[in-house]
């Protein structure tokens, strides 16, 4: 089994409205992988406090997407 390594990461944490609309109206939907990327791609550049908010506000809405007919 390989090591876990730490991500480089170089991108801005920017992300256009219309691809923030896409993903909170899709999130639910995503795989996890998919989901946690976008979350990462999302909060890479936040201070931390801003980064939890973030990360707690997708995933409850992920479990209300989820429980949702």
């Amino acid at each position: 089994m390989q090591d876990s390594n730490i991500a480089i990461l170089a991108g801005q944490g920017v992300v256009g409205q219309r691809k923030l609309n896409s993903l909170v109206k899709d999130w639910g939907k995503l795989p996890e992988k998919q989901r946690a990327e976008a979350l990462q791609a999302l909060t890479r550049s936040m201070p931390p406090r801003h980064r939890e908010l973030i990360e707690k506000y997708f995933k409850e809405l992920a479990r209300n997407q989820q429980v949702a007919p």
